[in-house]
């Protein structure tokens, strides 16, 4: 189940030891970044800020999901390997999953549950949920592969996970229930995140090869396209999106043909976040980004995710309306 987004990440840990002499260049290039942030005109003044979040010492950093009392979680890249993190009151807390060697948080819920996934010493990816401290795996019945991508207030959990015959299906736990989720004629489903009414959110893959963002809300399902993309939810890039309880959808949308992955320079300029409110769609770009993921939205229309600066470095973010 390894996606292109999760690729980099490892390539990015066998790479930050070489990139030490670059650190003291990237603190002042995120310096830069942020102050940059700051400059807004009287004019601008409604206009959404951006502030870069930077997990101390790490190599990349990335913001994925974001909780009503603006608690955020996310990972980074350090020399030892790619970890997760909690961002709350300002302060971060590293989140390893004892004996794994890789751990990457999802979601997180009003009462600071998380769920996430993390890779076993045999290379094989689990679902987890840490609550009050304690681990707890996550695995679809017979998958080979299980990752929890979100986390309602009531402790429903939404994710996807990989069959036999190496096909991606969503999921939803509810009452230590499992039950699939199939986009109608699609060929590989996820599922993202579940909100407190039970609406899903996720991407699916028609069987012409196009990647398409849906919505299901008591039974029925809804597919959405960002206006004039060349694609939605591209493959390299969406495999985490955001649902907050008003329906609001974040994700991911290529305004050129997204080759590769985010390490590619042929994509720079070509790949941007997206919030669907209302039916109406906003391109998120943080001021002098290369490249946008957006992952995570809350009720308060605050997003986070993941930026590329321009010597090609990752940043998480939060957007504030």
């Amino acid at each position: 189940m390894q996606n292109k987004f999760d690729e980099l990440t490892k390539r990015l840990a066998k790479s930050v030891t070489r990139r030490t002499a670059l650190k003291k260049f990237g603190v002042s290039l995120a310096g830069v970044v942020l102050a940059c942030f700051g400059l807004a005109s009287k004019a601008e003044a409604s206009a959404p800020s951006f502030t870069s979040i930077d997990y101390p010492g790490a190599g990349a950093t990335l913001a994925v999901d974001i909780n009503a009392n603006g608690q955020i979680v996310g990972r980074f890249v350090d020399t030892s390997g790619i970890h997760g993190w909690l961002q709350s009151a300002g302060h971060f807390t590293p989140i390893d999953l004892p004996g794994a060697s890789a751990t990457r948080p999802r979601g997180i819920n009003l009462q600071g549950d998380i769920v996430g996934h993390y890779v076993s010493q045999g290379e094989q990816e689990h679902g987890f949920l840490l609550r009050g401290g304690v681990f707890t795996t996550i695995d679809f019945p017979d998958a080979e592969q299980t990752t929890a991508s979100g986390i309602n207030d009531q402790g429903d959990i939404a994710g996807y996970y990989v069959d036999g015959k190496d096909r991606t299906h969503g999921f939803v736990l509810i009452a230590g229930r499992f039950t699939a989720i199939d986009y109608p004629g699609s060929i590989f489903t996820e599922a993202w995140k579940v909100n407190n009414s039970g609406q899903v959110a996720g991407r699916y893959l028609d069987k012409d090869g196009n990647h398409h963002l849906y919505r299901l809300t008591n039974g029925t399902f809804e597919s959405f396209d960002y206006p004039g993309a060349v694609e939605t939810a591209p493959a390299a890039y969406s495999h985490a999106g955001g649902l907050n309880n008003l329906g609001d959808i974040v994700n991911t949308y290529a305004s050129g043909t997204p080759y590769g992955n985010l390490a590619n320079h042929n994509v720079y300029g070509n790949v941007h976040g997206l919030l669907m409110s209302g039916g109406v769609f906003t391109s998120i770009d943080p001021p002098g980004a290369l490249e946008t993921v957006a992952c995570g939205i809350n009720d308060s229309r605050q997003v986070v995710g993941v930026y590329t600066d321009v010597n090609g470095r990752w940043h998480g973010y939060l957007r504030t309306p």
